[in-house]
């Protein structure tokens, strides 16, 4: 047979092969001494051998290639005419043509479809319904698309469409913080407009994340991936970390752009609405935008970067490589398992030089900015046991049931208060177990007790893993000058994945005198519970309790939390005589800000009979001498000089 090109001929055989049953591929080509095309082989899509490396894995990927020989052979002449010169029609596979639309290379979307489709999903018809509709048409069992197909090229629309607002959306969302402002005056929102008067970036935060916010303003999750990733929705959350551990909501975004700019206006607007109290560390994915508009609008706080979302993409940096499986592995085990500062620079430098990585741009840039993700050089400052903005990804978790990929925005600002709902009474029951329900303890040491006593059951229990780890634990020598002493504390650990053990030296100082203790494993300092190292070392000199500043206030069962007491619309507020009584007295309370801001004088007039108030009734000062909220980890988190 003759064909006018490669093209006809191609696609003559991918006909023969939809016909017949079988997936057709472009196996192989050959040039002439000139470097024109001179040879083309097409084959069957199960030809050849699995490229899997893996078949002695448990888990081994799925693949076609069974080997089948199937093919045809052709010359291209001078001209680009093709001729067939061989063809092998013998498969050694069950050829089926009735599912020939599901076979690989057969999945576009053809013209017609495509406009069709558009104006069904304009009309906000669901996927399944244009695949019912190309029946109508006597076009579904030709139809060279699947479902999964379809709905990604309606996705792509939609993603064209994002920084667009949808019909009802803008009045939806005016509605809705009309509404807010209505039930408490407390919500604080705030719009960015382009010079067309068109809405580009929205925040808005309500009076209970105001509030939440001066109990635990130490570390903040800025989040831009969650909605953006799988819903196409542009939501930004702040997400802190409650006294239970559980992520609490500090504000919300949505945003038209992905770049410094806009990132700069959000941070500006959120530091405003929590009356310019930045945060004193933040967690953002490795985004050089973000990083950016940190630097300007917080150059003062800690910077971390996900650990999280950096190790999710090894496989998409470094898949390519012929050793992808043992760099994947030695890079782990140089991040999660150095044990200080020189350790991971010198394994680092190994793995690099082993499998000649000295000019792979991702991993070089990762390393030049280490101090902002590897754990050893993070853990010397107070991350509330935030390791990663996982904690992010699980507050949208509340989402799910309210949001899918089809949610408009102004269906997602309608469902907003539902959603919050369910988080404000995961909290509440959080606070009733804690104080109807406690953990026994797992060892006799008052020490444990001590926190059982005052810690939140979360919270409590990561106490006892560290008692319940302290039997892997022993002192193996001490140092002692006085009341100083520096003691090595050896762990038995479990490395490279849980496949061997290790034992592993930590250093423990301790100044009996002002009972001041540090270990060099920073896991009060980075999660401000007490290790195991420490644990083992008091229980060997025999100390039976700790002081108070070990114990934070930030993890606490009787903290006082003011954000419980405020009228939102989602929490159910009116049925709280305690939440009525709080209502009331901040409404009365508002003629102070009226009276005492009109003059200097009157604020020392309001501020002398608050203090007043205070003292007779014994009740702590909410703030330090600058004016911020008390908080305090404990300790400066430096070693001993």
């Amino acid at each position: 047979m003759m064909f006018k090109c490669i093209d006809e001929l191609y696609e003559y055989y991918k006909t023969y092969g939809n016909q017949v049953g079988f997936p057709v591929f472009k196996k192989s080509t050959k040039n002439d001494k000139q470097g024109r095309l001179h040879f083309v082989t097409l084959s069957c899509g199960r030809g050849g051998k699995s490229r899997c490396k893996r078949e002695k894995s448990v888990n081994p990927s799925l693949t076609m290639k069974i080997e089948c020989n199937a093919k045809l052979n052709a010359r291209v002449y001078d001209d680009g005419v093709v001729r067939v010169t061989s063809v092998f029609l013998e498969h050694n596979h069950e050829l089926s043509p009735t599912r020939a639309r599901y076979l690989p290379r057969r999945r576009s979307v053809s013209t017609s479809i495509k406009r069709r489709r558009e104006k069904i999903d304009q009309a906000d018809v669901t996927v399944a319904e244009p695949i019912d509709s190309a029946a109508e048409y006597g076009e579904h069992e030709n139809e060279p698309s699947l479902e999964k197909v379809c709905q990604n090229y309606i996705d792509n629309i939609d993603k064209a469409r994002k920084l667009c607002l949808g019909v009802g959306d803008a009045g939806a969302i005016c509605n809705y913080f009309n509404r807010m402002q209505e039930q408490n005056s407390n919500f604080y929102y705030s719009m960015d407009f382009n010079e067309e008067g068109h809405i580009r970036n929205i925040f808005w935060a309500d009076e209970r994340s105001r509030v939440a916010y001066k109990s635990f303003n130490d570390v903040v999750t800025f989040d831009t991936t969650y909605l953006t990733n799988r819903h196409d929705m542009p939501y930004v959350t702040f997400v802190g970390v409650n006294h239970h551990g559980l992520p609490i909501l500090f504000g919300s975004g949505l945003v038209s752009g992905e770049d410094a700019e806009t990132y700069v206006w959000l941070l500006m607007q959120w530091l405003a609405c929590m009356c310019g109290n930045a945060p004193k560390a933040i967690i953002t994915d490795q985004d050089m935008a973000m990083r950016k508009a940190i630097e300007i609008v917080f150059p003062e706080i800690r910077h971390r970067w996900c650990l999280w979302h950096i190790m999710k993409k090894i496989s998409g940096k470094l898949s390519w490589h012929s050793n992808y499986e043992l760099i994947k592995t030695t890079l782990m085990h140089v991040v999660y398992d150095s044990m200080s500062k020189e350790e991971f620079d010198f394994n680092w430098g190994q793995m690099i030089q082993k499998y000649s990585l000295q000019s792979n741009a991702w991993l070089s840039t990762l390393y030049d900015n280490h101090h902002r993700w590897v754990p050893v050089y993070v853990k010397d400052s107070f991350w509330a046991g935030m390791s990663a903005t996982q904690r992010s990804e699980s507050v949208h978790a509340f989402f799910e049931g309210y949001v899918n990929s089809k949610t408009t925005i102004k269906q997602f600002v309608e469902r907003y208060d539902k959603a919050l709902k369910i988080k404000v009474e995961k909290e509440l029951q959080e606070d009733l177990n804690s104080f109807n329900y406690c953990c026994p303890c797992v060892s006799h040491y008052n020490i444990e007790k001590q926190f059982q006593q005052a810690y939140t059951n979360n919270k409590f229990k990561e106490i006892q893993e560290e008692f319940k780890g302290k039997m892997f634990c022993y002192v193996h020598s001490m140092k002692e000058e006085d009341d100083f002493g520096v003691y090595e504390v050896i762990e038995d650990m479990v490395v490279d994945s849980g496949l061997s053990n290790q034992k592993v030296c930590f250093t423990v100082y301790f100044k009996q005198a002002e009972f001041d203790v540090r270990c060099s494993c920073r896991l009060f300092e980075f999660q401000g519970i007490l290790c195991r190292h420490i644990v083992t070392l008091l229980t060997v000199k025999g100390v039976y309790s700790v002081p108070q500043k070990f114990i934070l206030p930030r993890w606490r069962k009787d903290l006082r939390r003011e954000h419980t007491k405020v009228k939102v619309s989602y929490n159910n507020w009116n049925t709280t005589p305690e939440m009525q009584r709080y209502d009331l007295i901040s409404k009365k309370s508002a003629v102070f800000g009226d009276f005492g801001c009109t003059s200097e004088e009157n604020t020392q007039i309001v501020l002398d009979f608050i203090e007043q108030f205070r003292q007779n009734f014994n009740i702590s000062d909410p703030l330090d001498g600058s004016g911020q909220p008390i908080f305090s980890v404990g300790g400066s988190g430096q070693p001993f000089q």
